[in-house]
C-alpha cells in the first residue's frame, strides 16, 4: 500500500463541501448592546431548512468586535446525518480537552480510532487552526494559520485559509499537502512532473 503525498505549489486548493449551509456562520446573536463581547468555550450550532444541524463550531474563545468574530483554537465539525437537536450528538464538553487532527500519513489504526471517537461518529469532516475571524457581514471565516482539514476520504494541511458558507467551498490558500483514501486505502496525489520519456528499445528483425 504505497503512500505519496502532494505538495501543491499553486497559490490555492478549492475543497468544495455541499454540507455548508446559507446563514450565519459563527454567530446567533450578539450577547450585548456594546460592540465588544468575550466567550469562554463557544460552541455555535448551525442549522438548515429542515431544522436538522448542518455544522458545529467551536472555539476556545471568542470575541466579538462589530461584524467581525476573533476565535481562539476554531473547530467546525460538518454533520453528517439527520440531526435536529444538538442534545442528539456528542457535543465537546467545557471540561473536555479540545481534539487534536491525526498527523497525514497516520497509521490506518490512528485514523479509524479519531472516526469512531463518539464526538466524530457524527461527522463528515473537520477543520482545525490556531486562530481564525468570522466576518459576520459576508459569512465568511478566515485565518493566516496553519490549517487541518480531515475528513473518513480526504485529509489535507496548508497555511491559511478562507471558508465561504455562501459559496459553500473552503479555500486552503499555499503550502497545501493532500491524502487521499479509498476503500481504506491511502492513495497517492502527486503533481505531475515533466520527465523525460525511456527511449523506446527497437526489435531487430
Amino acid at each position: 500500500m504505497g503512500l505519496r503525498t502532494r505538495k501543491i505549489h499553486a497559490l490555492s486548493l478549492l475543497l468544495l463541501l455541499a454540507a455548508f449551509g446559507t446563514g450565519a456562520l459563527l454567530l446567533a446573536q450578539d450577547l450585548s448592546s456594546g460592540s465588544y463581547t468575550v466567550l469562554k468555550r463557544y460552541v455555535y450550532p448551525r442549522y438548515n431548512g429542515k431544522n436538522e444541524i448542518e455544522y458545529l463550531v467551536y472555539g476556545k474563545t471568542a470575541v466579538n468586535k462589530g461584524s467581525l468574530i476573533n476565535l481562539t483554537s476554531p473547530m467546525i465539525d460538518l454533520v453528517d446525518g439527520s440531526y435536529t437537536s444538538i442534545r442528539q450528538i456528542d457535543t465537546i464538553k467545557a471540561s473536555e480537552l479540545y481534539p487534536e487532527p491525526y498527523q497525514l500519513g497516520s497509521k490506518l489504526r490512528t485514523i479509524q480510532r479519531f472516526w469512531t471517537s463518539s464526538h466524530h461518529r457524527h461527522s463528515q469532516a473537520w477543520i482545525f487552526a490556531d486562530e481564525a475571524v468570522f466576518d459576520k457581514s459576508t459569512n465568511v471565516l478566515t485565518s493566516d494559520d496553519a490549517a487541518h482539514f480531515r475528513s473518513r476520504q480526504l485529509d489535507a494541511d496548508g497555511v491559511g485559509f478562507d471558508a465561504d458558507n455562501d459559496r459553500k467551498f473552503i479555500h486552503i490558500r499555499s503550502n497545501v499537502r493532500v491524502v487521499l483514501r479509498l476503500k481504506n486505502k491511502k492513495i497517492a496525489v502527486e503533481e505531475p512532473e515533466s520527465q523525460p520519456q525511456p527511449e523506446k528499445e527497437e526489435t531487430k528483425q
